[in-house]
């Protein structure tokens, strides 16, 4: 018999994304959950907003059929308490279900031997015979280098550091190919320390896993003592906020393509993956970064454990930079003017961050409190830092623009390299 839930007196809606689409004419809604997806999202009508953005837990079932009254709503008790029970069976409220799947799903995470390959099949092909042949064309693409990667040149340097996009690689892969393409041509690194955006807060802020990350094409073990080392330096617990690595896709993308060009893997070198929560909520108004304890340790931690590795390390930066459109909760639709704006802006934030000149970098994203969303604030920052510390610049290989055929969103991202 199925376990009963009941429905919560005072429902709260969990931290989910939302985000209009076009069905067949009519405007709708789609609930996602940005950190775990196998909670299949749904769609509601674009009515069901009024009842969404009263469940912040504070109303019971009368006082959310009263205010939804006021606001000039038909929705009825029935219809209403309906509505909420579909989202509380789809995982969408906080409440007893959700916990208890919840607890389910960090228990699963902490037994399983490795960091599942949960976004194949879906953000990439699951299966290593169409996942390479979609990684090919990304190299062979028009807006890709062109090219596969041709024969290691001995005596390329192994670069210092990367920017790869963390899109999925339906639409990225021919900006990530510029990247993977450096590093598939330099001498390999023996270490790559991956550091990726984490699209839900984290705990401790920055969060590390020693679980190797699988893909369709084997798995990438973590290194484990550097870990140890960079934890020792930080003084705080890297690991506190692991479970983040459950669902974020960020650093499962680079691992793909680290694993495919054999650099990385069994036989191979092992990555640090570190997940980096946002600076928007570590650093005060009128602040820098490097004022905020945590984020000054955590630098000068991965300077210093760097400065101690004798073994090759690239860096891996994996960020994509504007989310801009009304799905993204702006009010005016893509167009020409608005990407050629975004554009000039976008070249800016780069030229800074490959300057590079951390403090620089964070006054640009902050100049109109990131109204372009970049969603790789923190590991650029972190990155920019890095390699101010050790002078080292870096250049742009291919700046992209995605934009929705419908002018509801656009995404932009960048592939460059500091050698």
């Amino acid at each position: 018999m199925a376990e009963a839930f009941p429905l919560a007196d005072r429902p709260r809606l969990r931290p989910v994304e939302i985000f209009p689409v076009n069905d067949a004419g009519q405007r709708m809604l789609v609930l996602r959950d940005p950190s775990d997806p196998s909670i299949r999202p749904i769609v509601v009508s674009d009515g069901a907003a009024q009842v969404l953005m009263l469940l912040d837990g504070q109303r019971n079932l009368p006082e959310l059929t009263k205010a939804l009254t006021l606001r000039g709503s038909m929705i009825g008790p029935t219809q209403l308490r309906s509505f909420l029970e579909r989202l509380d069976q789809a995982g969408f409220l906080e409440g007893a279900r959700a916990e208890k799947y919840g607890s389910e799903r960090v228990a699963r995470f902490r037994a399983a031997p490795v960091r599942q390959a949960v976004h194949a099949a879906g953000a990439y092909p699951a299966g290593a015979t169409e996942l390479a042949r979609m990684l090919a064309k990304g190299y062979l693409d028009a807006v890709g280098p062109g090219e596969l990667p041709r024969p290691r040149q001995p005596g390329t340097p192994t670069p210092r550091a990367i920017i790869a996009p963390h899109v999925d690689l339906h639409r990225g892969a021919p900006t990530y190919s510029w990247a993977y393409k450096e590093v598939a041509e330099a001498e390999p690194a023996e270490l790559y320390v991956v550091l990726g955006t984490c699209h839900t807060p984290v705990k401790g802020h920055f969060a590390a896993t020693k679980k190797p990350y699988d893909t369709p094409l084997g798995a990438v073990p973590s290194d484990a003592a550097f870990l140890d080392r960079l934890g020792r330096a930080c003084g705080f617990d890297l690991f506190e906020g692991e479970f983040s690595h459950a669902g974020e896709h960020s650093i499962e993308f680079q691992a793909v393509y680290l694993r495919s060009l054999g650099v990385a893997g069994e036989g191979a070198a092992p990555m640090v993956p570190i997940l980096c929560d946002s600076l928007h909520g570590m650093v005060p108004p009128r602040g820098t970064p490097r004022e905020v304890p945590l984020v000054a340790r955590f630098v000068d931690a991965l300077l210093e454990t760097l400065a101690s590795e004798r073994r090759r390390v690239t860096l891996v930066a994996a960020v994509d930079l504007a989310h801009v459109g009304p799905r993204f909760g702006d009010a005016w639709r893509v167009d020409a003017a608005h990407m050629q704006d975004i554009n000039v802006a976008d070249h800016e934030l780069l030229r800074l961050a490959l300057q590079p000149d951390a403090d620089a970098y964070y006054a640009h994203v902050m100049r109109d409190d990131d109204a372009r969303r970049i969603c790789g604030f923190t590991p650029i920052y972190v990155l920019t830092a890095l390699m101010q510390a050790q002078q080292r610049r870096g250049d742009l290989l291919r700046y992209t623009q995605w934009v929705d055929t419908d002018g509801s969103s656009s995404v932009t991202f960048a592939s460059a390299i500091y050698r």
